[in-house]
């Protein structure tokens, strides 16, 4: 029995440090499991919900970009008629959630002649994110063309964060600017206003 014992001992050593490997393993998984699941999640933060008459009148850069289709299209085609820019980034949840009421408004309202266009500023506020953007688009089935923004583009339209709704009116200017999300019935009003004027 005690020429046994350092036999038995040096099993439980053994065994303890079996464990320990174990364990160590097992958390070192763990710690690179949530490393690779939090690496490329980028969330971007929302602005605080904000209807702005500010920059209510004043000219915007026109611009293009090709619908699905493969079609380009260009802002100024659909000149008389109600235009919705939409800066979005494909991390922040709100943007999904504004995507979704301009999915509405366009079932609504596209056959009376508001166009939706949609621009990513993934390229330039996060880069990492860039690729999620096609995804975005069929995961989402977002009806409307899409685009990338430029740094340039977004600040002549006063972009300063996510999401950013930008309603023109049918000579190309600026008719209201909703920053961070707003429900589809409070954007709504100023559409069917300038749909009622539309030439």
């Amino acid at each position: 029995m005690i020429g046994g014992l350092p036999s038995l001992i040096y099993k439980m050593f053994f065994l303890q440090i079996g464990v320990f490997a174990m364990t160590a393993t097992f958390f070192r998984f763990v710690v690179a499991l949530l490393f690779w699941i939090s690496f490329p999640l980028v969330i971007v933060a929302a602005l605080a919900p904000e209807e702005s008459t500010e920059f209510d009148g004043q000219k915007v850069t026109d611009f293009g970009l090709q619908a699905r289709d493969g079609r380009m299209l260009d802002v100024r085609d659909f000149r008389g008629r109600p235009v919705i820019v939409e800066f979005f980034a494909s991390g922040s949840p709100a943007c999904h959630a504004q995507l979704e009421q301009l999915i509405e408004l366009h079932h609504r309202y596209a056959h009376q002649g508001l166009t939706i266009f949609a621009l990513a500023v993934d390229r330039f506020e996060t880069p990492e994110t860039d690729k999620d953007v096609g995804p975005l688009i069929l995961t989402m089935k977002l009806p409307f063309p899409v685009g990338a923004a430029t740094r340039d583009l977004a600040n002549n339209y006063h972009y300063k964060g996510v999401p950013a709704t930008i309603v023109l009116d049918g000579e190309g200017k600026i008719g209201r600017i909703f920053f961070g999300f707003h429900e589809m019935e409070k954007i709504e009003p100023i559409i069917k206003t300038l749909l009622a004027t539309k030439k």
